[in-house]
């Protein structure tokens, strides 16, 4: 099982090649997308920094929808070839600046996007809110190399579905971060008993676990060298 780090763009590159630096114990990285619809660094920026300095660690490039049409995708494609990343799509929340595109649906970019690049890996996004007959569903979409799991509570959750597609996205609660983690309208899980809900994840033969502290950097290193 591959255990991801969650690393949120940044526009000072010192500070950036520090945390990367920080995260090297992590199998790879996942790196989101404009983050709430706001302007951010792409994330195929970072991308580059993290291969040339790792050129063995899995990189997950998120992919808002909203944003762009089918030749953003496809260029995206011919990006991953270069350069050795994942792409997961989703739709994303709405663009804080500019009208959205968004007629895309997450199955069509991924069908688009191995059209271009053919060993591309590439995902979608589930939520736990959803019905279990709309997880199932989702689920089913055979081109999906995985599925980026959100709002998972407890590995019972996980009964009955191919695991070995999943990686469940794992918001870590700190003493750092502890007033944003409460306020969010998502499960999350104290630092000090995370490593428990992993090796359950882990026995339950998910591919991977992705994990988030909401930028307490020195919180998942903590937590990778305990693992």
């Amino acid at each position: 099982m591959e255990i991801l780090a969650e690393l949120h763009p940044k526009t000072k590159m010192e500070k950036l090649q520090k945390e990367i630096k920080d995260l090297e114990p992590f199998d790879g990285f996942d790196l989101p997308d404009s983050p709430l619809g706001y302007p951010s660094v792409l994330p195929s920026a970072i991308a580059v920094l993290i291969r040339n300095a790792y050129p063995d660690k899995r990189i997950i490039v998120n992919q808002r929808l909203l944003d762009v049409n089918e030749l953003y995708v496809a260029s995206l494609s011919l990006t991953s070839k270069l350069i050795g990343f994942d792409i997961m799509f989703t739709q994303g929340d709405k663009p804080k600046i500019g009208r959205e595109v968004g007629y895309l649906t997450s199955e069509q970019a991924i069908l688009l996007s191995k059209y271009y690049n053919k060993n591309l890996r590439a995902g979608l996004l589930i939520s736990m809110r959803r019905s279990r007959e709309e997880i199932l569903r989702r689920l089913s979409f055979e081109p999906a190399d995985f599925f980026l799991l959100l709002r998972l509570e407890s590995e019972d959750q996980l009964e009955g579905l191919p695991t070995n597609k999943l990686i469940p996205y794992v918001i870590v609660r700190t003493e750092k971060n502890k007033e944003i983690a409460n306020s969010l309208s998502q499960p999350t899980f104290d630092e000090n008993f995370v490593l428990d809900f992993i090796h359950r994840l882990e026995d339950k033969g998910v591919q991977g676990v992705l994990l988030s502290s909401l930028g307490d950097t020195e919180a998942l290193v903590r937590i990778i060298r305990k693992y």
